[in-house]
């Protein structure tokens, strides 16, 4: 019996172990070596192009990838290999790369020669028919047959800019007080558009140099409106008109009657068909779906403080090992009396503890070039979210449910700004932290 049991556990051991490998095997090693294993094995190679901070990415890990069909196809075909485009190896092999959105799925074959690649989520059925079609020496998307190909293909065609020097033309907020425009559109018995934007706002910026030069969209909106650019930083009446209208995201698009009530607005940047759709949308009395949807943000932010402040802990956790020098949450006055001292700001990083907000305290907060940019000018504390001492911080100074989130302060405890992003480089930690200070002049 004793032999027979034995003999069932030697046949079985290895069954279990192979039962246990399901899914897409990523191997690990450098990309010289996955080539050399996919060259002796006769295979082509798959490179996962993810990064830590990334969604989409996630997602696949979590749920595709671990698909035993979808394993089993890849496994044969491929020797396949994640690779963080940020760290180790990535940044270097991306200049060969050339990847920009994340995740990006790139097929090689054994020499290394790109056979094709594609961008973004696929699930189990198209990730396998667009790998199929990469080992066919076709492209992996079929634009011909792929509805989402055609689609884009059309869209990009819809969306070409034409300038001829007949875009939307605004009254700037330089030249013109807001009493003076609406008192202009109710002159003119026509709304008033006010387009709120600053100069660090990328997505202002674009839409200023595409869609707002397009002759369509200048007939649309020079027709309907009397159009009004107003710098929320710099323009006299900035500030106080974002605030009275609650505006908390760039570009927002608000439309006022002539009596300064709020119409409608619409927020976000677009391309020019969406921007015309949203437009004209707005005018027909439907809400914004951003604007929509940041209400549902608000809510749920409201329900996620509820939900963190339920489990807060008595102390703060134990900080990360990081190359930056960090004060505990317990040290904010003390930090704020060393800055008033040292003449410093000081910079608080808030931390509850999810993926998002360990990534900073890993990378940027180990890099030399972000140690280099906060030794000189800033005290840094660094904050647990989910003890009382943190939360206590954070509704002393109104910080947001969102993480991971910086506030910056002077040395007085005054806030100078808040970043409610993942800043993984020294410098976008920089561009934040020039931005708060130079609106505070």
């Amino acid at each position: 019996m004793k032999k027979t049991l034995a003999l069932f556990l030697l046949v079985a051991m290895p069954l279990i172990a192979m039962a246990q490998k399901s899914g897409t095997a990523f191997v690990e090693g450098t990309f010289a070596e996955i080539l050399a294993k996919a060259k002796a094995e006769n295979k082509k190679v798959m490179v996962d192009c993810y990064t830590q901070w990334c969604g989409p990415c996630k997602y696949m890990a979590k749920n595709v990838f671990p698909n035993d069909t979808l394993g089993a196809y890849l496994n044969k075909h491929f020797v396949s290999m994640k690779l963080d485009m940020e760290h180790g190896e990535g940044p270097e092999l991306n200049k060969k790369f050339n990847v920009h959105a994340y995740p990006t799925f790139i097929f090689f074959d054994a020499d290394g020669k790109e056979m094709g690649r594609f961008e973004g989520m696929a699930m189990k059925e198209m990730f396998m028919e667009r790998a199929g079609r990469v080992l066919k020496g076709l492209p992996a998307i079929d634009e011909k047959n792929d509805k989402a190909a055609r689609k884009r293909k059309q869209e990009d065609a819809e969306n070409k800019i034409i300038d001829e020097g007949k875009g939307v033309t605004f009254i700037k907020g330089s030249e013109m007080s807001f009493a003076d425009a609406l008192a202009k559109a109710k002159a003119e018995h026509r709304m008033l558009l006010v387009d709120f934007s600053a100069d660090w706002c990328h997505a202002c910026r674009k839409m200023d140099a595409t869609v707002m030069k397009d002759t369509r969209a200048g007939k649309l909106l020079n027709y309907m409106f009397v159009n009004y650019q107003l710098d929320v930083d710099k323009d006299p009446d900035g500030k106080a008109v974002a605030d009275k209208y609650n505006v908390q995201s760039l570009p927002t698009y608000l439309m006022l009657n002539a009596d300064g009530t709020e119409y409608n607005r619409v927020i976000g940047s677009y391309r020019l068909t969406g921007f015309v759709k949203k437009i004209t949308d707005a005018v027909m009395g439907k809400e914004d779906a951003f604007y929509t949807e940041q209400k549902a943000i608000k809510k749920k932010q409201e329900a996620d403080r509820a939900k963190r402040r339920a489990a807060l802990t008595a102390k703060p956790k134990e900080m990360p090992k990081m190359k930056v020098k960090f004060y505990g949450t317990a040290d904010f006055d003390k930090a704020l009396k060393i800055a008033k001292k040292e003449g410093k700001r000081v910079m608080a990083y808030f931390d509850n503890g999810e993926f998002k907000s360990e990534y900073m305290p890993k990378y940027t907060f180990n890099d030399q070039a972000t140690v280099n940019l906060l030794k000189n000018d800033y005290i840094c504390i660094y904050v647990d979210a989910c003890c009382k001492q943190g939360d206590a911080l954070m509704e002393k100074y109104e910080a947001e449910e969102h993480f991971p989130g910086m506030l910056l302060f002077d040395n007085k405890g005054e806030k100078l700004g808040y970043a409610t992003s993942l800043l993984k480089t020294a410098e976008e930690l920089e561009d934040f932290l020039r931005v708060c200070y130079e609106n505070k002049k």
